[in-house]
Parts: C-alpha cells; sequence; structure tokens
C-alpha cells in the first residue's frame, strides 16, 4: 500500500476543529417512503410452507484490499478489524504483530472501499520512526465505534479492549479515532480474549456487549463461548465479580477469564463436532433492518488432542437474532469458508464489526490467513494475513429457495406501509415468481391474488410486484395481509411495501 501523507495533518486538523467539523455519524435508514423490510431471519414470518428452504447465502469471492508492508506487520495482520462508514471516507483499524510479538492497532481509510492507504500519523514513535500508521494502543480485542451517546467530544469514538496484565476490560476514548485514551478503571475484571464487541442499541436504550465465555469442563471440549451482558454508561466499572473458576493457573498476574459470571447466548452443540467452540463473534445491528442483530461468529475446529490443543483451522458462519439473546442459525452452512491450499485464506477466516452499504451491495471486511491458529513456526517463517472485502447483496443473508417444483409460502399478517410491493428476488433465467395478498382469513384480496398476478422473471433487489390492473396499493395501506408467494428455481431475500 501506498504511503499518503500529503494532505493528511490537514485533514486531521479540520475533523478534529470542534463538533462542526467532525465527520457525521451516518445511521442508514430506510429510504425516504419506504416501509418494513422483512427478511427470513426470522423463521415465524412463515405461517405456511411447501417445497420452500431457508438458505445461508454467502458473499461472493473476497478480494485482498490491504497486505503486510510495514515493519509492525512483520510477523502478522491479526485476526480482528473495524470499519467505520463516514460517507465520503471509510476508516479500518486493524490488529498487527511484529516479529518481536509486540502488538500494535494500524489504521488505514479509503474512498471507494477497495484501495486503502496507510497514512503516516505520527503519532507513535517505533523503533522504524514516526512515519507510521499506529495510533498507540497495544490492546488488540475490541472494535471501535463511534458512540452516538458521547458525553463529550473526547469519547465520540469507542473501543473496550482487554489490557493484557492490565487487570481486566477497558473504555478506550477518542475524539478523532486516532489519539486514544484509556480510562483508569476496568469496565470489567475479566480478559477478554477475543474480538469483543461493544455496540449501543438504540430500542433497549442501553450498550450491549458481546464478550467471549468459557467452559474448560465442557465433556466435548466446546470450551469458548459467546456471553452478553448490558449497560447504561461505559465510563463506570459494571458490577460483576469474578467467580473464581477463571483464573489462570501458574499465571497470577493475568485478569480471570470469564465463565459462569454471564449468561451464555450463543455457543456450539450437539450438532457441532466435538472439539469445536466459537472464537470471534462480529455482531452489528444490520443498517437497513436496524431491528435485527446479525453476526458472523468464527467456528474454531481445534487440532487433535494428540498436537498442540490451541491449533486448528475456522471458517465463518451466520446467526441473526431480534433481542441479541436468542439466535438463528438456519442450515448451519458456512458463511465464508478458507480457501482452497496455497490460498492467502487456505486454513482460517474471519469477518470483523463494520458494514458498507453502497447501492444494492454490502461491503464487508475481514482477515484470512494461510497459516492454521496455532501455527506460530509457520508465521515466523512467512509473515501471515491480509484484509478481504467481501460483496453480499443487501438482505442476502438469508433467502426463500424453491427448486424445480412448484413452492408456496405464506406469511403471518404484515402491515401494508406503502403503496407498492416490492420483492429482492433472483428467478434466474428459468425460475418465476407471483405473488398474491390475503385477507387475515386466507382469502385472496380481489384483483391482488396470486392468480391476478404478472409473473416476475428478474434478478433485482426491488423488483415492483403488479397484478392486472396495475400495482397500486393505496387502498390497503394501513390493513394487515399475509402475503403469498409462489415460486420455482427462485431466491427470495426480502419484500417490502413502499
Amino acid at each position: 500500500m501506498r504511503r499518503d501523507s500529503s494532505n493528511f495533518a490537514l485533514r486531521l486538523r479540520r475533523m478534529t476543529a470542534g463538533s462542526a467539523g467532525l465527520a457525521v455519524l451516518l445511521w442508514f435508514a430506510p429510504a425516504a417512503g419506504a416501509g418494513t423490510r422483512h427478511l427470513w431471519l426470522d423463521s415465524a414470518l412463515l405461517a405456511a410452507n411447501t417445497e420452500t428452504s431457508l438458505t445461508i447465502n454467502p458473499p461472493s469471492a473476497g478480494e485482498i484490499v490491504l497486505r503486510r508492508d510495514r515493519p509492525w506487520e512483520s510477523f502478522m495482520i491479526t485476526f480482528y478489524v473495524s470499519v467505520v462508514d463516514e460517507g465520503e471516507r471509510l476508516r479500518m483499524w486493524y490488529d498487527t504483530r511484529e516479529s518481536t510479538q509486540v502488538a500494535h492497532l494500524a489504521y488505514a481509510e479509503s474512498t471507494d472501499g477497495v484501495h486503502w492507504t496507510k497514512p503516516e500519523l505520527g503519532i507513535v514513535t517505533h523503533s522504524s520512526g514516526q512515519a507510521n500508521n499506529l495510533v498507540g494502543v497495544s490492546s488488540l480485542e475490541g472494535n471501535v465505534f463511534r458512540d452516538p451517546q458521547a458525553r463529550t467530544e473526547a469519547e465520540r469514538y469507542v473501543y473496550v479492549s482487554s489490557v493484557y496484565r492490565g487487570g481486566g476490560i477497558y473504555r478506550f476514548t477518542s475524539p478523532d479515532g486516532l489519539r486514544w485514551r484509556r480510562d483508569s478503571q476496568p469496565l470489567l475484571p475479566f480478559e477478554g480474549d477475543s474480538q469483543n464487541v461493544t455496540l449501543w442499541d438504540p430500542a433497549l436504550g442501553r450498550y450491549v456487549l458481546f464478550l467471549r465465555g468459557w467452559d474448560r469442563l465442557d465433556p466435548r471440549n466446546q470450551w469458548r463461548r459467546l456471553v452478553r451482558t448490558e449497560a447504561e454508561r461505559l465510563d463506570q466499572p459494571l458490577p460483576v465479580v469474578p467467580g473464581g473458576k477463571g483464573r489462570h493457573a501458574g499465571d497470577p498476574g493475568r485478569a480471570p477469564l470469564i465463565t459462569d459470571e454471564l449468561p451464555v447466548v450463543f455457543a456450539c452443540d450437539a450438532q457441532d463436532p466435538a472439539d469445536t467452540d466459537v472464537y470471534t463473534n462480529a455482531i452489528q445491528r444490520y443498517p437497513l433492518a436496524p431491528e435485527w442483530y446479525v453476526g458472523f461468529p468464527s467456528l474454531y475446529r481445534h487440532a487433535p488432542k494428540s498436537t498442540h490443543r490451541n491449533d486448528g483451522r475456522t471458517e465463518t458462519h451466520f446467526i441473526a437474532s431480534r433481542d441479541g439473546v436468542k439466535w438463528e442459525r438456519y442450515s448451519r452452512a458456512p458463511y465464508v469458508r478458507p480457501g482452497l491450499p496455497g490460498s492467502e485464506m487456505e486454513n482460517m477466516v474471519y469477518l470483523g464489526t463494520g458494514f458498507v452499504i453502497r447501492g444494492d451491495e454490502i461491503w464487508h471486511y475481514g482477515t484470512g490467513y494461510r497459516t492454521t491458529h496455532g501455527d506460530t513456526p509457520g508465521r515466523q517463517r512467512q509473515a501471515d494475513g491480509a484484509v478481504f472485502r467481501w460483496v453480499q447483496r443487501v438482505d442476502g443473508f438469508v433467502s426463500l429457495d424453491t427448486g424445480l417444483r412448484l413452492g408456496t409460502a405464506r406469511t403471518r399478517p404484515v402491515r401494508v406501509d406503502g403503496r407498492s410491493l416490492r420483492l429482492n428476488l433472483d428467478t434466474g433465467a428459468l425460475g418465476e415468481m407471483r405473488v398474491g395478498l390475503l385477507d387475515r382469513d386466507g382469502a385472496p384480496i380481489a384483483g391482488r391474488g396470486a392468480d391476478d398476478c404478472r409473473i416476475l422473471q428478474i434478478n433485482a433487489t426491488g423488483a415492483q410486484v403488479t397484478w392486472a390492473d396495475g400495482g397500486d396499493l393505496e387502498s390497503l395501506q394501513g390493513r394487515e395481509v399475509c402475503v403469498e408467494f409462489r415460486s420455482t428455481r427462485t431466491k427470495l431475500y426480502s419484500f417490502r411495501f413502499e
């Protein structure tokens, strides 16, 4: 990556010149006139269905957008990435380790999401000089986010991470995402041991923290799992006391792991292989339907016990939840798999936090590795780790699919909150879709039944449904209807009124 310092100091001064100069926090509200997006993330939306299935849809093949090319990346780009979309500028914080195992939080930015620069910030004095993109944080177990509830401009950006041998999980704050200050007291007296996620939930009016928990007595060796807690504010310690099970034997200087102090909300189970657990979680709100949490946990299958226990491969899965407590796993198919032998994601893949939504696409960033998790000798021989961009269609995580035989599906009642019905679907060239509106008793609404529908054969994220006399639903606005879908060879990702 080329260095870009020509105008960075000027832009930094402008950005930090007060609240009026701060980049606007973007909230991806639906377009004007758009109603609720109905996604197939909640199987309860279906009242009846035949010859259909809910399918996980992997994103399109990832492309490498950030490589190792600095001395402080000489061992690896580490697993964790955070991206914040500020409109004309995309901002990325990524973790690195140098060959001496010194850890750093580094910074990059982009205007197009593909070409990223590593600006010379001049904040950290490295052995190679001050011309580097380091932000002065050596704790690598958090996610950067802009806090909409920040009490001061100095707390606009937040990063919650473990401090190794520092007594727990701390909040770091920054006015610009570059110059960070750590709180004097830990938020939690534990070691996080992963990219733990902190975010603001506007529906709850509280912060939500998704952290790594442990159960080292699990009979199937599914040790790592996901725990959750809430906080009214992040500048005060939370009232959680270690129970004693998470102590590090022989290393009393480290803060304990979380065991049974917080409730488990997601873990591997009997349908997963033994020796598999949850590594990262990458949970975030879905901006186009913010009532939904979506997560991209990396599942880590450990090598056999006859070898190094903390070694193995990872793949990324997809989960979703309305409340952050009960999670849907759908078909349990991988969302992102490791790559082919010789590729830069041969053995491990992780996704980070932060969506970028442009047009019909969602861009999501993560890391990939040739080496396995515990292959330190391999990374000493050749540095590893690259940042990838993955592309998904909007609402494309899970689809309601039909095959060669006619499939039908009927929703539970939904409110008509727009004058037209729009579908995000792909019929391919050989498939087709008809849609009908039914009353609460299941009877077709006059002129709006599936038999009246003009056949849809299209790949579009907002295809309008029309019937024999058009598609105007003005007379139905505010009314609850059931939506009936009849299709073959089709993927239906979502529907909405607008």
